[in-house]
């Protein structure tokens, strides 16, 4: 009997309530790291907290729970497909860059941004189109891993680390555990002490930050948010890149900003954030662009030739791994193999073909060269961006688009093509290679979730659609009531996107940063990160924040480098990251909607 009830307890089916519960994380969740995109083009995965909520509610509370019901709510949480970045930046490039213009499929007229006007009849058509064209990219991408999910999980190297950390929590949770009070006490916590902060600024008090910029000489810039939630990021990701965040930002707003000033260099202007403006605009974005986005690719081909180096040729030649041919040729197999698939990869090229045609988004080339700039995206460069994004995922736990300049901006750019349009709308003419991390990693270790491959498409599909109509919602409120490029929305996510698409989109690079300070940054960050402590991302970041966020990360950092050094590096694992996972969603979930409630009052 007692091995009957442990088998239904493991097999057991997946309630109605894992729907509701990972539909309403995901929303949660996706808002956090919207809002994170945002303003730092970074996201977090918090299935760890899903994972603790769900079996305290379920196998705690509600009398029982198993491993493929906990397993399901896992992955809904984790599956947003929001739209934040591309609405918030076609927003952001119409209210910023004179020279750019989209057509009306895509975004309202310009006097529905000077207005911020957010009603629904000026935004049903590109919410239109970004719905279609992203539903069909996510089927066409759900095809391509179907078929190729076999031969990209078999070999040892793919472990998804973040991904299994989670597959492995589920099972401590169905062998016992408690840690989903930490996540409760601390989000409560959050909660209250952003609240009361938050709360006098309703009578005109600001306890949320703090500006010491006049207590020191002319052209310092020391302003600290108090804020739980950026501290808590700080703590997450890492005290090295934090650290070197905190550092870099000092340098920059304590020593270099003061030292241009004294020059004459910079205008010694009494507002902290317009200063910042100025010194990002004319003299700190170029070498942290170049950090940023120079710096990646500098960097991985720098730790390709290390690893090359390191393995032997012999080593590398008898690793099981499968080459990209033979996944093409599986790929082909695959689909002309199966009818079901065949119609539908051809029906959906044919649509894209299609739209390319009749709306053309390379205007002014000729619509031809948009069909054949879709066929090579669907069929050739969108297979390889997968394939790419899909190892690096599986072997690092990270994802970098860095591919996606060779692939596709490259040979837009040297077609002649210089306009805005289609280089935000070439992600959509391919399969979405970025559906690799939240399905294949959970069929990998399917032995311990016990969920099938149409669980993991139900699920995913559970988090998919709320998500993406509360982006469009939550996007738009944000541009409202708060507004990009403010101190509460630096959007310097959206800024980088911006710098890069302005130089190839109007081929005046030197119009928006200085080339050789760009490579100046990429190739400094490179060699940093290689050869010494130095986080090249906290580097970059460090001179692209507002000065306001650059103490409550270090402090976090600085927090994180105490309990890895007190409590062991397992700390963070078993309890840091849970706690601070709560701290952070309440905090910045609170933050934006006592901003918004202050606009409102």
């Amino acid at each position: 009997m007692q091995a009957v009830n442990q088998t239904q307890e493991l097999e057991g089916p997946v309630k109605v309530r894992a729907f509701i519960l990972g539909a309403l994380m995901a929303l949660i969740f996706s808002a956090i790291n919207g809002y994170l995109s945002i303003n730092m083009g970074w996201n977090f995965s918090y299935g760890a907290v899903a994972v603790m909520i769900g079996y305290s509610l379920f196998h705690r509370i509600q009398g029982g729970s198993c491993r493929r019901e906990l397993s399901f709510l896992l992955i809904t949480s984790v599956s947003s497909m929001g739209v934040y970045q591309t609405l918030g930046f076609i927003i952001y490039m119409l209210e910023t860059e004179p020279l750019a213009s989209y057509p009306s499929w895509i975004a309202p007229p310009m006097e529905v941004i000077q207005a911020k006007d957010i009603s629904l009849q000026h935004w049903i058509a590109p919410i239109t189109f970004l719905a279609i064209a992203l539903a069909v990219s996510i089927v066409a991408g759900l095809i391509y891993y179907t078929i190729l999910r076999d031969e990209l999980i078999r070999s040892p190297k793919m472990v998804w680390p973040n991904a299994s950390a989670t597959t492995k929590l589920v099972d401590a949770c169905m062998t016992g555990g408690g840690s989903a009070r930490l996540v409760a006490v601390s989000a409560a916590i959050g909660f209250t002490i952003t609240l009361l902060q938050h709360l006098p600024t309703l009578r005109g008090l600001d306890l949320t930050t703090l500006d010491l910029s006049g207590l020191l000489p002319p052209g310092c810039i020391l302003v600290i948010s108090l804020s739980l939630g950026f501290a808590s990021i700080g703590y997450l990701i890492s005290s090295r890149t934090s650290l070197s965040l905190l550092a870099s930002g000092m340098i920059s707003y304590l020593i270099v900003t003061p030292l241009l000033v004294s020059r004459g260099l910079l205008e010694p202007v009494g507002d902290a954030m317009t200063l910042y403006q100025e010194y990002l605009m004319k003299y700190s974005m170029g070498p942290a662009i170049g950090i940023l986005l120079l710096g990646g690719i500098l960097l991985s081909v720098v730790m390709v030739a290390k690893n090359k180096i390191k393995k032997g040729a012999e080593e590398n030649l008898n690793n099981g791994e499968t080459g990209y041919l033979e996944l093409y040729k599986a790929l082909l197999q695959g689909i002309l193999g199966n009818k079901k698939y065949l119609v539908a990869i051809l029906g959906i090229f044919a649509l894209l073909a299609s739209f390319a045609y009749v709306l053309n988004p390379f205007a002014p080339l000729p619509p031809v060269f948009a069909v054949a700039f879709t066929a090579y995206s669907f069929f050739i460069a969108g297979f390889m961006e997968a394939i790419f994004i899909t190892k690096m995922q599986g072997e690092t736990g990270m994802g970098m688009g860095v591919s996606s300049i060779l692939l596709y901006d490259l040979p837009i750019f040297t077609a002649g093509y210089r306009a805005f349009t289609g280089y935000l709308v070439y992600p959509y003419l391919r399969p979405n290679p970025w559906l690799s991390s939240g399905t294949l990693p959970y069929y990998k270790y399917r032995d311990e979730t016990r969920v099938s491959w149409r669980d993991i498409m139900v699920a995913q599909i559970t988090g998919w659609v709320p998500t993406f109509l509360f982006s469009v919602f939550f996007t738009l409120v944000l541009w409202k009531y708060v507004g990009f490029g403010t101190p509460m929305m630096p959007a310097v996510g959206l800024l980088q996107s911006k710098v890069y698409i302005t130089m190839v989109a109007t081929g005046n690079i030197s119009t928006v940063l200085n080339p050789w300070t760009f490579l100046a940054g990429g190739v400094i960050g490179a060699l940093l990160e290689v050869f010494t402590p130095i986080s090249m991302m906290g580097l970059g970041m460090g001179l692209l924040f507002p000065p306001h966020y650059i103490v409550p990360m270090g402090v976090g950092g600085l927090a994180r480098l105490y309990t890895e050094r007190r409590y062991g590096k397992q700390f963070y694992d078993e309890k840091g990251r849970l706690i601070v996972a709560g701290l952070m969603a309440s905090s910045l979930l609170v933050q934006v909607l006592m901003t918004v409630i202050t606009n409102f009052h």
